[in-house]
């Protein structure tokens, strides 16, 4: 992680004390601007950094929602073990940009988090991260004891029926990948 992305993490860390705390499901809104630092070589934002902002944003919705320090305090940390991102449009220098995190649903192992690249309300890009938490101690935990030690609600959303595609589709292509390489 280079300079640039440790000071937008060290403020998006600061800022929580300034900012709205939200809740575990609210939708998270975390600002960014494109620096000079983030172009790549056509002079529009590097798709890497897009990556490396849904990290900020991810971490932004833990920490505002008190979740990251629930987290630290049972030793688990969160993370990535799937993503698929869609480009839109280009974000280009000094462009402002919202960025929206929200939880979607979550299955036995996964939480599913849904990202959205805004600028002026307008969608530039989406992704969508399959999470876990892991424990220190134990490894991959499951959901159910996450939400119930973090969460007081057994409320889970609809999960888009294009998600489910999306899981099984990668569960195929890593399959592809495995027997082509034995």
């Amino acid at each position: 992680m280079n300079l640039n992305l440790w000071g937008r993490l060290v403020y998006t860390l600061i800022a929580k004390r300034f900012r709205k705390k939200i809740e575990f499901m609210d939708t998270c809104i975390t600002p960014f601007r494109v620096l000079p630092s983030d172009l790549d070589l056509n002079f529009h934002m590097n798709n890497a950094r897009y990556f490396a902002w849904m990290d900020i944003g991810r971490l932004d919705l833990l920490n505002r929602s008190g979740m990251f320090s629930a987290m630290k305090r049972n030793n688990w940390f969160p993370v990535v073990a799937d993503e698929k991102i869609s480009f839109g449009k280009s974000l280009d220098l000094f462009d402002s940009v919202l960025l929206e995190t929200k939880l979607h649903g979550w299955d036995a192992k996964n939480f599913y988090i849904q990202q959205q690249f805004k600028k002026k309300g307008e969608i530039y890009a989406g992704a969508i991260v399959k999470a876990r938490i892991l424990s220190k101690q134990r490894g991959p935990l499951e959901t159910s004891e996450i939400l119930e030690t973090l969460y007081d609600s057994n409320d889970q959303p609809n999960i888009y029926p294009w998600l489910t595609e999306w899981k099984n589709s990668r569960f195929s292509l890593l399959g592809r990948i495995k027997k082509n390489r034995d």
